[in-house]
């Protein structure tokens, strides 16, 4: 199994209740492998998301726990030029996705989310390489 960068949209369904099964199976199968890894804007997404104190430092304590990949100059060269290209074609996609994009690509991960078209628009125009958990 290669490193993979966990979508926020893909940890609200792990972390749910309610969430898909399949999603936390194979969340928990990457983690057990220990090849999750995660990024400063979905932390911050998903700690803001937290419902108490508890919650929020439980979450830190299991998020921080994991690698981190960094978002320096070559991961923001990276997101500025698929966000110019998307833009020529008439694309539009979120900065943040866009740099989630970036440092999974520029770190060789694959990028696992839960229904977030802006991935599949990202790879449709670069060599992202992402996977749809829905």
């Amino acid at each position: 199994m290669p490193r993979v960068l966990v979508d926020t949209s893909a940890w609200i369904e792990f972390y749910h209740p309610m969430g898909s099964e399949k999603v936390k199976k194979e969340i928990i199968q990457a983690l057990e492998l220990h090849e999750v890894t995660v990024v400063a804007p979905v932390i911050v997404e998903l700690l803001s998301g937290a419902k108490t104190r508890r919650d929020y430092e439980t979450l830190k304590q299991d998020l921080f726990a994991l690698s981190w990949l960094p978002l320096d100059g070559e991961v923001t060269a990276t997101a500025a030029e698929l966000a110019w290209k998307l833009a020529r074609s008439g694309k539009r996609v979120p900065t943040v996705d866009l740099l989630i994009a970036a440092a999974a690509k520029q770190n060789g991960c694959e990028l696992w989310h839960f229904g977030d078209r802006h991935f599949e628009v990202i790879a449709s125009a670069s060599s992202l390489a992402q996977r749809n958990l829905r």
